[in-house]
Formats: structure tokens, sequence, C-alpha cells
């Protein structure tokens, strides 16, 4: 380890533990407590990653929804820089792992072409980095070509043994759901195009497409909650007073069609003073959301509730090894972008630009297939597949995230949980002005 390497290494070190007892997380919403457990991973985790039996020229896909519009798909295009983390980690640990990225232009189409082009140029295995049908024609495609694929942030639609996802199952979401409004009775529904589980109760709803625009729905919302008065009728007689909803709703439930959606319904419902709790079941954690709520002079608070697998940034103050793996992963983040010549996936940009956004579900699918391709001792991708149906990982093996078990179409191994949002700054990114100020945690935080 180079002497800049230690220095940062107890950098960060240090960074944590003045955080983890400067933060202090208060638990609402009858959240269980969690009994220690074993922990047998090394008290520390090392940032560069050695693959020993891993073939030369070794190479994975990444298939991406490029765009700057909110297009299906490309909120997790950010995100997905994380993949090039992981290939970083391996580099410095001297084992060549190399990314091709191939844009899916949003279409099933462009999706097939895409993972295609792929198995042509000779990888591996492919991370699907992408949402809805896109995703799941890729994964289809892969399927097709006996291409192992791993989707962070989808799930295919017909799952194979050589296909899998890394996000929490539609079971655990909806339990995680439910716990974020237990004790709420009167919980209301603001959508724009998003979908709810249907064994989540909901007694009210409002849909944005009955209303002229955002501002209105936003404005019955907060009569429906009781932060806002219910101006008389136009023939109601005159001197009459405004009045309060009888029994306001205790918490709103926000959907929409993509996390640009959603943010504009949270801003627009943070802009009328709604107070009560706003839960989003999926979209809330992307880069994407937390972007579009920055644009749009949203705030990030306590009172901002989303369901995912407790994986984020936040993990890094853990003292056990989840927190470590999640220590060096930021490590690594640092690095690479204090690196000029370290790209993004498409080679267009720096990689610093996008720092923010890596994340560890698309770094961990690359360590997993590293792993896998390593215990084969080949690059045949049916020979990787079959590696990878053997194989569980942890921070033990590199990941940031929990652990991943593949023996399993649903890889995750761990439940969701709400997560609260917070605008604390946990200092464990490189400084960017131009970054939102979001991070996900799994209680609520003081901002």
């Amino acid at each position: 380890m180079s002497t800049r390497t230690r220095l940062v290494t107890l950098i960060a070190a240090g960074v944590a533990v003045v955080l983890a007892a400067g933060i202090a997380l208060t638990v609402t919403l009858g959240r269980p407590k969690v009994a220690p457990q074993p922990d047998p991973v090394a008290a520390t985790v090392p940032v560069a990653l050695k693959a020993e039996g891993l073939p030369k020229d070794f190479s994975i896909g990444v298939v991406l929804t490029l765009g700057q519009s909110g297009e299906p798909g490309s909120e997790y295009s950010r995100a997905a820089q994380g993949t090039i983390v992981a290939a970083r980690r391996f580099v410095q640990g001297g084992t060549a792992v190399a990314l091709r990225a191939q844009n899916d232009r949003g279409t099933e189409e462009g999706a097939r072409a895409a993972v295609r082009a792929l198995s042509e140029q000779g990888v591996s295995g492919v991370v699907v980095a992408s949402t809805g049908p896109q995703a799941r024609a890729a994964a289809k495609t892969a399927e097709e070509l006996s291409l192992p694929a791993i989707l962070p942030y989808a799930d295919p639609s017909d799952p194979a043994q050589s296909t899998w996802t890394t996000r929490p199952s539609a079971a655990s979401v909806e339990a995680a759901l439910r716990t974020a409004l237990n004790g709420k009775n009167r919980v209301l529904l603001v959508s724009d195009g998003g979908q709810v589980p249907a064994s989540v109760q909901i007694p009210q709803a409002l849909n944005l497409g009955d209303f002229e625009d955002v501002m209105g729905l936003a404005q019955e919302a907060a009569i429906r909650t009781g932060d806002q008065l219910r101006p008389p009728a136009e023939d109601a007689p005159e001197g009459t007073e405004p009045t309060k909803v009888a029994e306001p709703a205790d918490a709103v439930v926000v959907s929409a069609g993509t996390p640009q959606r959603l943010a504009r319904l949270v801003q627009a419902l943070q802009s009328r003073d709604v107070s009560v709790p706003l839960v989003s079941s999926d979209g809330a954690t992307s880069p994407a959301f937390a972007s579009a709520l920055a644009g749009l002079d949203g705030t990030a608070s306590g009172q901002l509730v989303s369901v995912a697998a407790a994986g984020g940034d936040a993990a890094a103050l853990q003292q056990d090894a989840q927190g470590r793996g999640m220590s060096a992963f930021l490590s690594a983040v640092r690095l690479a972008a204090g690196d000029a010549e370290v790209k993004n996936l498409t080679g267009d940009a720096p990689f610093s630009a996008d720092a923010w956004a890596a994340d560890a579900p698309s770094h961990d699918a690359v360590v997993a297939l590293v792993r896998a391709a390593a215990l084969a001792g080949s690059n045949d991708p049916s020979k990787v597949s079959a590696a990878l149906r053997t194989m569980s990982v942890g921070p033990g093996e590199g990941l940031a995230g929990p652990s991943l078990d593949f023996s399993r179409t649903g890889a995750l191994t761990a439940e969701a949980i709400p997560l609260f949002a917070s605008s604390q700054d946990l200092g464990l990114r490189p400084a960017d002005e131009n970054a939102p100020r979001l991070v996900w945690v799994p209680a609520p935080a003081s901002s």
C-alpha cells in the first residue's frame, strides 16, 4: 500500500469515527432492534481487490439507458458508474478487468441489440443497469446467448439459471412499506402513474390526471392532511370561514412512474407545507430522484421515507462487516475521482463528475462476476454462470452492500426496510458543490 493510500484510508477511518459519534439516530415507526450477529470478516476490508485465477482478457458488459430528459431506465445510468469503481479496485490489486458499455436507447429492440453487441465483443457476463421493458429484454437476450446477467435495479420477466436480480423482492418491499405505515390509519395516496403493492390498503387517493396541474394536486393533498384549510364553496354565504378536515390523513404514500416525476410530487407537497410523512416504495433512492429534487429546491428531511435494502453510504458508519465493506468502496470512489485519467463508462466525461452517484449494487454486480470467473478459471460465459450459481459473496469478497446468494434468482439476502432522508453531508465522498445532498439512513436523522 502506498503512503498516499495509507493516508487516505486513515483519514476515512477518522471521518467515519467522528461521524458515527456525531450523528444521533432516533428509531421510530416501530423499527425492531437487531440482535448482534457473528462477524467473521477481518477488521479491515482492503481497497485493492485481488482475483487469483482470473483469466487474461476478462471483460464484462454493462447495458445502460442514456438520456438527460427522464427517459425510463436512465435514472440509474449515473449509479451504474459503481462498475468503474469495482474494475479499478481489481486493477489496483494487479488484475485487469475491462468494462464494455452499450446504450440500449430506452427500447426493447435497443436492449437486445446492445446485448448481442457485447456478446460479439467477447464479454463473459453482463450487468443490466436499466429498468422496465428494456431491462427485461436485455436479460432475456443474455439468457438466449448463455451470458450470465445480473440486474441490480430490475426483475427479469422470466428468470433463468443464468439471470439474477440483486434488488429486494416484491414481498420484502411490501412488508417494509407496511412497516413504514405502521400505526397510520388514515393514509392518503398521491399518484402520478406509479404503482403501490395491492396488499397495502390505502383508503383515499389523489391522481395527478384529475387536476389541472401538480400544484392543484398538492393543495388538495395539503387540505386532506389538515395542513391547509379548505376554502368556502363559491355559493357559500358571505363571511363563511375556511374549514379544516375532521379526520386529516396521517401519512401520504407518493408514487410516480419515474424518479423525476416522483421528485416533482414531493417538492409540490413540501411547498404546500404538508407535514405528515411522505412515503415512497420505489425510485426515491435513485440518484435521479436526488438530482431532480435538488433542482426543484425540494428538501431532504426525515419526513421523507423510502423503502430499500440498507446499503447506502450511511452503512459505512456501522461497526460491522458491511460497514467496513462500504468504507472500502467509498475510499475507492474517492481515489478514482481524484485521478483525472479515470473516465465514466462511456468514456466521454471524467468519473469524478458522477462520483457522487456511483452506487454499491452496480459495483457488487461486477465483483460477483469477477469472483465467478476466477473460481471457474475461465472466460467462457457458461462456465462463469455455473460457478456463480454455487456462490455466496459478502464483504469478505469485496462487496460494498449486503451479501448475495447466487444459488437463487433473487440473490439479495437482506430485506427491504424503511429508510429516512437526510441532508447531512457524511463527508465520505469527494467534495462536489454540484452534487445533491441526500443520504438515506435506517432511522430519522437531524438535518
